[in-house]
């Protein structure tokens, strides 16, 4: 990631360009419409009028709603003859509501997609193939980080501009790793496990985890420890049914791992009846001395962690496993979710969904998101930091130059999703062998695929 340092006059410029921004967010998926304003040198108010609509899942408190915000105010200044009818949905509500409406056929013009949809999307023509926008805006789409379409890539054809990059590793509370006698992250599987019981041999909870959302052991854990027991091809035959088995012994080795992870106890016991919020306040809070989770923590763990924690809490990445076929130190990385637009969007609407895209997603959204200790699709080339962000920085830091591996639910099938992430909160309770799981995966497998 390409970092340089922004006067601090600039980022104050910005922030001052946003006051008075009209907020058109609207949680729980509320409808608001709201015209553009006048005053753009490249306003084009003798155009006739356009109403856009546009259904995403900025909600306010989240890290890139601002950039998101201030970006969409500039688009509407540069087109005060369209009219943005938004509906904003939490994530959860997003992707029911977008398959609902996708066999409705009443998607909007403008949503967003998330990379597991994609294939779907596709066969049933739902999404435009914007190929020829990209190539035909070829200087925008080079500022993008690599590998950011991948989710959205079917066959020839791209089906979505990602925005957002998402990572998962692992914080750890070094002050109370040092009070169990541990100097170091451990670098291998058995390692932490060794470390675990040291930390509950002096009360200290190891491991805190919200797993009620059913995603978390998945997304957090299982992509990051698949990939570190079967490496990268076995993930890509397996996408491309090409001959890896969910049975394969290497998978299983996943599963196990968990399995016997959480056979020391290592996790609290209400691990699958809490959310991401509760196991974060109890990191916070110097409850637990790890925490798996993933780069959407950063900002609210700089927000809401007292100082002295900040100068305790470290990043590092998950273990490697004896016997595994996966690279040390990379973790998983990509754009989960993308601004789509619906294929039956009529034509006189083309040029300004265009501009809408390049306007929204760039270098000013980039450079804003990193200021809030977010990291876009889009790379940011200039940006500062506020002092307070301790944990933004450390995570710029930590992720720099890392190679970023597929997130398991932005690619696989949400049939296939189902089976893990139920099957997972067993394995967590030691009543599911890694076997069992591995069998009722291929199982549903096979029945998608042949």
């Amino acid at each position: 990631m390409r970092k340089k340092l922004l006067a601090f006059a600039l980022a104050v410029a910005m922030a001052l360009s946003c006051v008075g921004c009209s907020d058109t967010a609207a949680s729980g998926g509320s409808m608001v419409s709201t015209g553009g304003t006048s005053g753009s040198a490249t306003s084009t108010a003798t155009d006739e009028p356009i109403t856009l609509t546009l259904m995403d899942q900025f909600v306010e408190g989240e890290g890139m709603t601002e950039a998101f915000r201030a970006r969409l105010e500039v688009f509407k200044q540069e087109h005060p003859n369209v009219t943005i009818e938004e509906e904003t949905l939490n994530t959860a509500d997003m992707g029911t509501k977008v398959q609902t409406l996708a066999a409705a056929d009443e998607l909007p013009d403008i949503f967003q997609m998330k990379g597991q949809m994609a294939k779907s999307f596709v066969e049933n023509g739902y999404v435009m193939d914007l190929t020829d926008i990209l190539s035909e805006n070829s200087e925008w789409v080079d500022g993008f980080r690599d590998g950011v379409f991948s989710n959205f890539e079917i066959g020839d054809g791209t089906y979505a501009v990602p925005y957002q990059v998402t990572n998962t590793f692992v914080f750890y509370n070094s002050a109370l790793f040092e009070q169990a006698g541990i100097t170091e992250f451990p670098t291998t599987w058995d390692g932490l496990i060794e470390a675990c019981e040291k930390l509950s041999a002096v009360g200290i909870t190891p491991i805190e985890l919200g797993n009620s959302p059913l995603w978390p052991a998945e997304s957090v854990i299982m992509s990051t420890l698949g990939n570190r027991c079967t490496g990268d091809e076995w993930y890509q035959s397996l996408r491309n049914n090409t001959g890896s088995k969910f049975t394969d012994e290497e998978f299983v080795l996943s599963l196990q791992s968990l399995y016997d992870l959480a056979a020391t106890g290592a996790f609290n016991s209400d691990v699958n009846s809490i959310d991401g919020d509760a196991q974060r306040a109890a990191f916070m809070n110097g409850q637990a001395a790890i925490m798996f989770d993933g780069s959407w923590a950063v900002s609210a763990l700089d927000a809401n962690m007292e100082d002295d924690m900040k100068a305790v809490v470290k990043f590092a990445a998950m273990p490697t496993v004896e016997g595994g076929k996966g690279e040390a130190e990379v973790i998983t990385g990509g754009s989960g979710w993308g601004f789509a637009v619906n294929s039956k969007l009529d034509e006189s609407k083309r040029e300004v969904v265009v501009d809408f895209l390049t306007t929204v997603v760039g270098p000013e959204f980039a450079t804003q998101c990193a200021m809030s200790g977010v990291v876009s699709a889009y790379s940011a080339d200039d940006y500062t930091l506020d002092e307070s962000a301790v944990m933004a920085a450390q995570y710029f830091e930590f992720i720099d130059g890392r190679r970023f591996i597929p997130v398991y639910d932005h690619q696989l099938s949400s049939g296939l999703m189902d089976v893990m992430q139920s099957g997972l909160q067993e394995i967590l309770n030691n009543t599911k062998t890694a076997e069992t799981l591995a069998q009722e995966l291929q199982n549903q497998y096979e029945m998608e695929n042949g």
